[in-house]
């Protein structure tokens, strides 16, 4: 009886504590899982940006087994105006991507970013109609992130790089160009477009976001102690 007086939370809130604990360590637990599988795509995204460029192969797929890979290739560029895509470059200022569809000797095209530049220097040299021999990263197609606008390809108006949606712009069948993109490393001396665009963003919080969980779950644990021995005093 001396135990019930000095601890009584209640069935009710006990049943739902340790359902949020199950949770929250359930959710400390996944995070902790994610740490290798994250570390490993991040040792994988650092051998392919070191590793010397390889052919770009005739067939592709599934392009995410070369994804953030280095590749060399040689084609001819489309002798069209290049398709602008919202983006910042590697100091975060803001301006344009710049692609153009380069059709490979094997008769495939692939969407190319030669580079950024600023919004108000649209006008750069671009090799356009010329046969031009690259190396850049192999890129799967963009994905808009969960803020990102929606691209308006019948305005020519780009927040992602959607490699489908810009083929369709060039008027590319399905058929016709590779689901995936190159990012050009620096082809030319002048200074714009900015090659080389390619940049790893990716982070390893795993380990913060876990102990954030397990705080939780001891800050519960805690609350409901604390609620039992007061509820207990107080009758």
């Amino acid at each position: 009886m001396t135990s019930e007086r000095r601890f009584r939370p209640g069935m009710g809130l006990t049943i739902a504590t340790l359902v949020a604990l199950a949770i929250l360590i359930g959710l400390g637990s996944w995070q902790i899982g994610r740490i290798p599988e994250k570390r490993a795509l991040l040792n994988r995204i650092h051998v392919g940006l070191t590793t010397d460029p390889m052919p770009l192969p005739v067939h592709v797929d599934d392009p995410t087994m070369l994804d953030w890979r280095r590749v060399s290739l040689e084609g001819i560029v489309a002798d069209a105006d290049p398709l602008p895509v919202f983006a910042t470059n590697q100091t975060g200022k803001g301006g344009y991507h710049l692609y153009l569809p380069v059709k490979t000797r094997f008769g495939m095209a692939v969407m190319v970013n030669f580079g950024w530049v600023p919004m108000d220097q649209m006008d750069v040299p671009l090799p356009r109609g010329q046969e031009v021999a690259l190396s850049g990263v192999f890129r799967v197609s963009a994905v808009p992130g969960f803020m990102s606008p929606e691209n308006e390809p019948e305005k020519r108006v780009f927040y992602t790089a959607d490699v489908h949606e810009m083929a369709a712009v060039f008027g590319l069948r399905t058929k016709e160009y590779y689901h995936f993109r190159v990012i050009a490393d620096p082809w030319q001396d002048a200074p714009l477009p900015e090659a080389g665009q390619a940049r790893v963003d990716i982070p390893n919080n795993h380990f913060e976001y876990a102990m954030t969980w397990f705080g939780l779950a001891l800050t519960l644990v805690g609350v409901y102690v604390a609620y039992g021995v007061r509820r207990a005093r107080k009758s």
